[in-house]
This record gives C-alpha cells, structure tokens and sequence, in this order.
C-alpha cells in the first residue's frame, strides 16, 4: 500500500487541528500579573516559600489558576480567586485545611497527616500520607473513605 505526500499532510493538518481545539488556553504569568489575593495566600499559609511559576487556565466556560511553589506545593485556585485544590510532598499547614476536616483527622487518623486537599463538586477530598482518601461535604462532615 502506497500513502502518498498529500495523504500524510492531510492527516497531519487534522490532527493539529484537532490538538489545538481541545487544549486549554494557559498563560504564563509574570510576578507582577499574579492576582493580590494569590500573593496573600502563599504569604500567609506559606511564608518560607516562593511562587516559582504561576498559570492562568482559560478554556471555554472557565478560568483557573495554578500556582507551584518553590517547596514542592502546588496551588489552584478558581476564576474567584479561592483555594479549590493543594497538593504538597510533605505535611500541609494546619491553617490551610477546613478546621472540622482537621479536628476529623487528627482524632481518627494521628499520627497521620494531609498531604492534599481539594473541593470537588458538592464534596471536599484529603489524601493522607498514608494513602487513604477521605471524603467530607462541605461542611467538613465524614462521608467516607476513597481508597
């Protein structure tokens, strides 16, 4: 079988095009294009870190932020500018964890500790360092346990 030089552009120039009309837009933003509030957050939960690379998410019915940090957290935060997600490599800082979520784990997972965060749909998820789950509405009340 014989692809010829056309055929092999063709389908080239559609797969491009199919790539880049699923990909979110995203930008990199300098240290003076980070919103206030962002700058605020890493100060206040993580005054021994710096923002290494920040980026704004734009796709068609959203925006987002994702922030990493010279310490091997990384932050995202929604189009209002609030924490909807936080994954570090070690323990996170209690003040950025719901206080219920917190009291929840420290009386039936010590000496465990969360190594994430985030809110998805109606529910907020943990991850611990010991690998286990937990899920919480979002008042911060147990639902279960994911894995």
């Amino acid at each position: 079988m014989r692809i010829t030089k056309k055929l092999i552009t063709s389908l080239t120039l559609v797969c491009a095009l199919l790539f880049l009309t699923s990909c979110e837009k995203e930008t990199l933003l300098s240290e003076q294009d980070i919103p206030s509030e962002i700058k605020s957050f890493v100060s206040t939960h993580f005054p021994n870190c710096t923002i290494s690379k920040a980026i704004k998410e734009n796709d068609e019915n959203d925006e987002a932020y994702e922030i990493t940090l010279s310490c091997g957290v990384t932050l995202e935060f929604d189009k209002h500018i609030k924490v909807i997600d936080i994954d570090g490599t070690s323990r996170l800082p209690d003040s950025v964890i719901p206080h219920n979520i917190l009291s929840y784990v420290n009386s039936n997972y010590a000496p465990n500790y969360i190594l994430g965060w985030e809110i998805l749909s109606n529910n907020q998820k943990v991850q611990l360092n010991n690998g286990l789950v937990l899920v919480f509405n979002m008042a911060g009340d147990f639902l279960r346990v994911d894995g």
